[in-house]
């Protein structure tokens, strides 16, 4: 399923000031370096650890500390909330390396996506939501979408609000 191909750093050229600094970073984000790891946790419901070891296929620009206090000082502030971060994804690489790893599972057999839902949550994490044990859930939820994302076993929220929310 994953391939190990070695992940694609995009350096920054040097620049002699912090301004030039800045605004290269601004024309990145820009162009869609923007997917922060913690995003990624969020949306596949992973710790800090999972991002930086498996997705690797994804281009990335770090932000390093001279990039930080350039972009405190010259930097838009459209983008603060990027500062912050160390590594930042390129958002087409990350949606494509998303679905090339994300499958349906069917029966016993894998069909890949072309599209993935908006918020995706795990059994675990519908089972605290939802007050319900494993067994309770797997039974209730026998014809939802399950989604194989990186190995990962996940379901479309929203699906799964409504398949809870009628059964209750």
């Amino acid at each position: 399923m994953l391939r190990n191909n070695p992940p694609e750093y995009i350096p920054m050229d040097a620049s002699p000031n912090h301004a030039a600094i800045a605004l290269a970073y601004d024309e990145a984000f820009e162009q869609g370096f923007n997917v922060t790891s913690k995003e990624i946790m969020g949306y596949l419901g992973v710790s800090s650890q999972w991002v930086p070891r498996h997705i690797t296929n994804v281009k990335f620009r770090l932000i390093n500390t001279v990039a930080k206090v350039a972009l405190s000082k010259y930097g838009n502030r459209k983008y603060k909330s990027l500062h912050v971060y160390t590594k930042i994804y390129d958002r087409k690489a990350f949606t494509y390396e998303l679905i090339r790893n994300s499958f349906i599972e069917d029966d016993q057999s894998l069909i890949p996506v072309s599209k993935l839902p908006h918020s995706l949550i795990s059994c675990a994490d519908a089972c605290t939501l939802y007050n319900i044990n494993r067994k309770t859930f797997y039974r209730r939820t026998k014809l939802a979408t399950k989604y194989n994302i990186y190995g990962l076993k996940r379901y479309s929220a929203r699906e799964i609000e409504h398949i809870l929310l009628d059964s209750l």
